[in-house]
């Protein structure tokens, strides 16, 4: 009977150690993708200031446009902003009217698409700017 309560509370004891080792695996995983996305933001400033503007997906977000905004300014010319863009590695399309901008960052489960339009006067200088951001889960 001893051998018995023996080899069944091991059997309980390895069963239950499965979930709890997928569990702390698992935590260990968020943390380190979190702190890898966090890192990432830190290092573009021009994104984490519209990330922490907007989190969530959104076609138009004011909240990032104003945060855009307040980097490159209306008024600021087309080489500028292009440029300022570039930097935070968004890839530019659009050579003369409204200019197209999209980028791919590291999400924890995925990844974030930031789309970024443009639009400048006649003078080349930023008149209007639109901002989407779509969560992209794999």
């Amino acid at each position: 009977m001893r051998k018995f309560v023996k080899i069944a509370l091991i059997a309980c004891l390895t069963v239950l150690s499965v979930p709890a080792a997928l569990y702390a695996f698992v935590w260990l995983w968020m943390w380190y993708k979190t702190a890898e996305v966090d890192r990432f933001y830190q290092e573009h400033r021009l994104l984490g200031e519209m990330r922490a503007a907007q989190k969530d997906s959104a076609n138009d977000s004011i909240p990032a446009r104003e945060a855009l905004l307040k980097i490159i300014p209306l008024g600021t010319d087309r080489e500028a902003a292009i440029a300022l863009l570039s930097k935070e590695k968004f890839d530019c399309k659009g050579i003369a009217g409204p200019t197209n901008c999209q980028t791919l960052s590291t999400n924890v489960l995925g990844y974030k698409q930031w789309i970024v339009d443009l639009e400048f006067d006649a003078d080349g200088r930023l008149s209007n700017a639109r901002v989407t951001i779509w969560n992209i889960f794999l």
